[in-house]
């Protein structure tokens, strides 16, 4: 289970209930909503029904984990059983210092997308035989972002990152085993649509 992301990921969130499903459990296990079992694989829904009678929804891919740093770390066998501290260095993304993120030649190369209204989904709507059907991909003129650049910073050349350096400390448990999976939080590259002021 620890070394499968996805089956870590739902033990991490419902406990061994979560994966009794797959096991020949039960489908619903007490205490798990199968919503919540449903968004962990396929991405999270909202608004399934619309409010024109129809079905709407959207998709939003949690399994995406582009953003994510993997350090291997090799432990001697006295920090596997006692553990401890170990200082380590990663090569990361991390916020153009000269655009502060943006990707753009200054504040007023930056435009709110025409085509998606600057909220970074496109919506299509289709008649089908359960009445229409609205679906939300992302935008093909912005990439999602909700913004468009009229001329890149120079420094990233319009992604809003540079490549870097990181040094961090990180506490190894007593007890890991071979394949083990640690998670540090709020440590992964940085990604431009995560940026709340432009939005």
């Amino acid at each position: 289970v620890l070394s499968d992301d996805e089956k870590r990921s739902l033990y991490d969130r419902f406990g061994e209930s979560g994966l009794q499903g797959e096991n020949g459990g039960p489908a619903s296990p007490s205490g798990v909503d199968p919503s919540d079992l449903f968004d962990a694989y396929f991405g999270r829904s909202e608004g399934l029904f619309s409010d024109e009678g129809g079905f709407s929804f959207t998709m939003r891919n949690n399994r995406n984990r582009g953003h994510d740093i993997r350090y291997d770390l090799r432990l001697s066998f006295e920090e596997s059983i006692f553990g401890g501290k170990r200082k380590i260095e990663v090569s990361c993304y991390e916020t153009c210092n000269i655009c502060d993120g943006t990707g753009a030649k200054s504040t007023n190369d930056i435009k709110k997308c025409t085509n998606c209204g600057g909220k970074g989904g496109e919506k299509k709507t289709q008649k089908t035989p359960f009445g229409m059907m609205s679906q939300v991909s992302t935008c093909s003129k912005c990439g999602g972002v909700g913004m468009i650049i009229k001329e890149s910073c120079r420094k990233c050349d319009g992604s809003g990152r540079v490549q870097a350096k990181r040094k961090m400390e990180v506490t190894v448990p007593p007890g890991v085993n071979d394949g083990d999976t640690m998670q540090i939080r709020g440590e992964g590259n940085f990604d431009k649509r995560r940026l709340a002021s432009w939005h």
